[in-house]
């Protein structure tokens, strides 16, 4: 039985209509993203599907005792609650859940018969209730989720009413990521994380027990981790089974589809209407009559309808320039008594194109800032090339002039544009008719991020520093900006958390961390797989360094052991040459095993196939020498 049914529903708002026979069901156990163009009502019918809005028509049914979970748009805590505290409130029916185990527990060890059968049933069920909500480590859990969506443990005892906006969102998800629902409601829940926090989403969202319903702009996160995508397009809601790509494929196979079947009936109808023109009145008018009284009757399909709207962004001609775009030495940034990177060096080459990642608060923002010239460094210096002229995507549209309409902020800087080649190069972006008369101040911020965009593509910059340039734009927007980056011949800086974008565009990566500012070769997920080979690699170190101090105390007690009085002793001056020759062909294999992280030899299969060919050989000493030492013992 479907979990939630969304049957017919219709909502407007003043004349606009924003659904319009809406229908939709989850099963238990499904993830479905909901897609579709900025403004065609996802969050709306989420709300209505949450019950905080009501639909003029149609129903919402949801299974009964099915338990629904989403985050409000404004979380509220109470007075003096802590974030551990309001995250753990999550868990209160598990909890109540546990302590009624208990007392069944207590009351199986004297019940007999039938009380006892009851008894056992009642136990069953909640074990598998508990299991449902998350299982017995509940405060394992609560910690997990924390991490994992980028609170530090620093936050986790502070008052909640005391965080930012968005560690308020992080909050309110993670309090409803560990309560285990049944069904949750998620609208856009990587807004505010880092790549390492959308990466553990989605990592969660697969092992999610229960149904999902998600509205998410992230494609990577479509594709990796859903089983379906369900489309709200014209008021209406199109199911296609399979992840994002497979959305894509199945969408275009299913619009070809409706159009021949809409031009071949279209044709048929054409004729037909030839036909009984053509005979009605003659020796043929019966038959002329019958195919008329079928054609009323014939149910004409729909034209079906595509939507190619996106912007249409075409890249700015990159004026000339040398092939250094900047350089930069022992540059330095921080805050107060805070540090937040120092003596990097950089080189940027004209069409050079940089990702530049990491946590939140570790000043990817900043290092793009003073790389543009709008903010100065803590300390060394940021030298451009000859002729290099920076364009910069300021992510939170604060350049825009609140008091002008959008029209006159296209123009604004170019008084020899013409209003016809303003609107002209407006409609690119989407902005048409009554549109462009708009205030700035009352646009959405998808609205704002293309017309920062639309901006920023009059200019004629060697270079372009974008800072989250596809935050607030819906897929099409993001796909269109991606092909026009694309086409860009100078050199791009960007700070981003969408996978996709990077992967599509960079060839190397800055990392901004606690630790500094690292540089990689590879787009994002060359840049992942590296890490991933570190992590590794340091995991390995440690185990190698726990397991080489295991058999140093070993080898110290036995020789502890040798010095004592024995019958047979072997000769201690050949002892102590083994136990060197362990030692140094521990510290070779740990050598060679590093080395394998090293881009040198990964990148050479020759060259990785000798080393791991070394490695074998020298462990194989290894064993046959701690062989003999053991034999001495």
């Amino acid at each position: 039985m479907s979990i939630l049914i969304l049957d017919g529903l219709v909502k407007h708002f003043g004349a606009a209509q924003v659904l319009n026979g809406a229908s939709f069901a989850i099963d238990p156990g499904e993830r479905i993203g909901l897609v579709g163009a900025n403004g065609t009502g996802k969050t709306t019918l989420l709300r209505i599907a949450e019950g905080e809005e009501t639909p003029d028509f149609g129903t919402v049914t949801l299974r009964k005792g099915t338990r629904l979970g989403h985050v409000p748009q404004r979380p509220t805590f109470a007075p003096g609650q802590t974030v551990r505290t309001y995250v753990e409130s999550g868990l209160a029916e598990a909890r109540k859940t546990m302590e009624r185990l208990g007392v069944v527990g207590e009351g199986m060890g004297s019940a007999e018969g039938e009380a006892l059968d009851r008894l056992m049933r009642e136990h069953d069920r909640l074990t598998e209730r508990l299991e449902a909500l998350g299982g017995w480590e509940t405060e394992r859990r609560v910690e997990t989720v924390l991490s994992g969506i980028g609170l530090a443990e620093q936050f986790w005892d502070r008052e909640a009413a005391s965080l930012s906006g968005g560690e308020r969102s992080r909050a309110a998800l993670s309090r409803e990521l560990v309560a285990g629902h049944e069904l949750l409601l998620l609208d856009e829940p990587t807004n505010h994380l880092d790549l390492d926090g959308i990466e553990w989403i989605e990592s969660w969202v697969k092992d999610l027990k229960g149904a999902l319903l998600i509205v998410s702009h992230d494609r990577r996160l479509l594709e990796n981790a859903m089983t379906g995508i369900v489309e709200l397009e014209r008021g209406k809601l199109v199911r296609y089974p399979g992840n994002y790509s497979r959305y894509l494929t199945l969408k275009a196979e299913r619009y070809e589809s409706m159009r021949r079947a809409f031009e071949i009936q279209r044709d048929k109808v054409r004729k037909e209407e030839v036909f009984i023109k053509k005979h009605m009145g003659s020796q043929r008018t019966a038959e002329a009559k019958g195919r008329l009284k079928r054609l009323r009757n014939l149910e004409r399909l729909p034209q079906p309808f595509l939507d190619v709207r996106r912007p249409v962004i075409k890249a700015p001609a990159a004026e000339g320039g040398g092939e250094l775009v900047l350089e930069t030495e022992g540059l330095a940034a921080g805050f107060g008594e805070r540090m937040l990177f120092e003596a990097l060096d950089l080189r940027v080459g004209r069409g050079d194109r940089i990702g530049i990642v990491g946590p939140n608060g570790t000043g990817k923002s900043t290092l793009l800032r003073i790389l543009a010239g709008i903010d100065a460094p803590r300390g060394g210096s940021v030298r451009l090339g000859h002729g290099a002229v920076c364009g910069f995507y300021d992510q939170d549209t604060g350049s825009l002039r609140e008091d002008a309409n959008l029209l006159e902020e296209v123009r604004r800087g170019y008084p020899q544009m013409t209003d016809l080649q303003a609107r002209s190069h407006a409609a690119r972006f989407l902005f048409r008719g009554e549109d462009v008369e708009k205030d700035v101040s009352a646009l959405s911020g998808g609205e704002r991020a293309r017309l920062c965009l639309a901006r920023l593509m009059l200019e004629s910059p060697t270079w372009l520093a974008l800072d989250e340039p596809t935050n607030h734009l819906d897929l099409p927007g993001r796909t269109a900006l991606e092909e026009m980056l694309s086409e860009y011949q100078g050199a791009l800086l960007c700070v981003s958390h969408d996978r996709s974008f990077l992967d599509a565009l960079c060839s190397r990566i800055l990392e901004v961390s606690a630790e500094g500012v690292r540089q990689f070769s590879g787009n994002y997920s060359e840049y992942r797989r590296q890490r991933d080979v570190e992590a590794a690699q340091l995991q390995e170190e440690r185990r190698e360094k726990q397991e080489l101090e295991r058999r140093a105390q070993q080898r110290r007690a036995a020789a502890q052991q040798a010095r004592q009085p024995r019958k047979k002793r072997p000769n201690p001056h050949k002892l102590e040459k083994l136990e060197k020759r362990i030692m140094k062909l521990e510290e070779r294999l740990a050598e060679l095993r590093g080395s394998c992280a090293e881009e040198r030899v990964y990148r050479n299969p020759q060259v990785l196939k000798e080393t791991q060919i070394t490695i074998a050989e020298c462990e194989r000493e290894l064993e046959e020498a701690e062989t003999e030492w053991a034999s001495w013992g």
